[in-house]
């Protein structure tokens, strides 16, 4: 109930205006085919009056549903979504909110803006405009990355968009089991030590890693020694299985000497691969590492141009038709390239590994279409993978077994048990009873128990007294809502972790690091790697 009083030269003008725009709109629609109509939403309104009425009418938004006009139906806002900035909200600038809340990827935020795909909108404006923002981007107010959100504002942004999880939640220092790292020793000498590394476990402090890094808690893997123990090479964070130390700096001078021969050990790797590989052969890829987002891959290049010679050593030992085809590969590489079993099996085979995402899409780049390939990839074989296997597998890809010669000639064999994950995928296709036969042959190749060996039994019983005296201290934090911080144990730890990696010597031979390493480290001039002898990469 809005009285306007309009003069009367405009209101014959209005009116004209009004049959002029219903002749031409009865003209089109009769011109026009049903199929060539427009849109409902370019389709002429209700005349130059009505859009006037309307005009007039539409005052300030509505706070939830600033797109709302009373007496009309519900806007769709298509694939936008809006947040209101709250009263009071503390000023934060555009780019950083949609990092928080949209998207993870910097650059993926600046497109966003800078495109208009997402804007701001202030507080005074009108129903309309908000509705034009929606529908055309040229009414899209201009906005920057650096602009602060005001309260009241509102933002817009595609709603099928989601900020990335934390590829690593990093843990409190602390926080395992009492003896969660002694009970996972697999073998133990006088000279060097094996453990089982669990997957999701850097092997050194990095980007992203937090807490969870292998090198904090090396000094209780010390027993009695003088000093803690140094990695003698190294484990993507995504892997799991046997990773060897040395005890001493003489084993690992010894240690890396031998590598440099190509004498001292033999891997051994299981990796479930997707699609039916050879019964056995090599792989001999050139690989080069570049950047792919925010991520390093390894992927072929020929010498001449820097690609360094890459050796895998493969065997096909099972094969399962379920899911579109899955091989079970036991891979020994020969050399040590970065993500080297990865890159072989997704560039070389063909084949790429179950639950590596990065390289699974990497490959199907370069597959040619064949017969397998499209049984594969069929709406069928996903919907069983995604039954048995789950929607995200992990990575299957394990360190199974190490075999090298200790400084008195002896023959030792180190298998690590699959983990939880991995054993349960060969429940699921069928291969436990092969399992089970391969862990009973390895129990049998190994004289060496850790239940006894007196060092890890006491290290275990005083890691055990320690967690059960510092019980009522916990509990007290607890109920006053503090955290537990570790006492000076844990710090004196830290220290000898430190000073265990000033040592550092260079080998020529180069491991499966870790993606979350610090940038310029671990390498020598010339694009070569080197050894982590002394802890930390030289």
């Amino acid at each position: 109930k809005l009285a306007v009083s309009i003069p009367p030269c405009i209101d014959s003008w209005l009116a004209m205006a009004t049959s002029v725009l219903t002749r031409r709109s009865a003209t089109a629609a009769a011109t026009t085919s049903t199929a060539q109509r427009p849109p409902p939403c370019m389709v002429p309104g209700p005349g130059a009056w009505g859009i006037l009425q309307m005009r007039l009418c539409s005052g300030p938004v509505t706070a939830d549903e600033p797109t709302f006009r009373p007496g009309d139906r519900i806007f769709d806002l298509g694939p936008f979504a809006v947040h209101r900035v709250p009263e009071g909200a503390a000023p934060v600038r555009l780019d950083r909110w949609v990092m928080k809340n949209v998207c993870s990827n910097w650059n993926a935020t600046q497109k966003l803006i800078a495109s208009k795909q997402i804007w701001i909108v202030p507080p005074q404006h009108t129903t309309d405009q908000h509705r034009k923002s929606v529908m055309l981007p040229r009414f899209r107010p201009e906005s920057e990355g650096k602009m602060h959100l005001e309260p009241r504002s509102y933002v817009y942004f595609p709603k099928i968009m989601r900020p990335a999880e934390p590829r690593r939640r990093p843990t409190v220092v602390g926080s395992e089991p009492p003896g969660w790292l002694l009970k996972r020793v697999l073998y133990k000498d006088t000279d060097f030590l094996a453990i089982n590394k669990p997957s999701g476990w850097s092997v050194q402090p990095g980007k992203h890693v937090g807490g969870m890094h292998l090198q904090r808690l090396l000094p209780t893997l010390q027993f009695g020694m003088d000093e803690a123990p140094r990695f003698v090479h190294r484990l993507s964070t995504e892997l799991s299985g046997v990773i060897l130390l040395a005890r001493h700096k003489a084993a690992a001078t010894y240690a890396k000497d031998m590598i440099r021969q190509r004498a001292f050990w033999e891997r051994s790797f299981w990796g479930v691969a997707c699609g039916r590989t050879p019964k056995a052969g090599t792989v001999a890829l050139p690989l080069a590492q570049e950047r792919r987002h925010d991520r390093e891959v390894s992927k072929p290049r020929r010498e001449d141009d820097g690609g360094a010679p890459a050796l895998t050593e493969y065997r096909t030992v099972l094969y399962s038709p379920m899911a579109g085809g899955l091989s079970l590969l036991e891979m020994n590489p020969y050399t040590g390239r970065y993500h080297q079993t990865r890159a072989h099996c997704a560039f070389g085979l063909r084949a790429p590994l179950l639950g590596d995402p990065l390289y699974y899409e990497l490959s199907n780049r370069l597959n040619t279409e064949t017969e397998y390939k499209v049984r594969y990839h069929s709406e069928d074989a996903r919907r069983e993978r995604k039954e048995l296997l789950g929607a995200m597998p992990s990575l299957h890809l394990h360190s199974r077994q190490l075999r090298l010669k200790t400084f008195a000639g002896k023959d030792v064999h180190v298998t690590a048990p699959l983990p939880e994950p991995m054993a349960a995928s060969f429940e699921a296709l069928g291969w436990a009873s092969f399992l089970r036969r391969s862990d009973r042959e390895a129990q049998r190749g190994t004289d060496w128990d850790i239940a006894e060996d007196p060092h890890i039994n006491a290290a275990l019983a005083e890691a055990e007294a320690k967690a059960e005296a510092d019980r009522p201290r916990r509990r007290a934090a607890a109920a006053e809502g503090e955290e537990w911080a570790e006492g000076e144990d844990w710090a004196a730890a830290e220290t000898a972790a430190g000073a265990g990696g000033a040592y550092e010597e260079e080998a020529e031979w180069a491991e499966d690091v870790q993606d979350e390493a610090p940038k310029g480290r671990g390498r020598r001039p010339g694009g070569r790697r080197s050894a982590v002898v002394g802890g930390a990469p030289s």
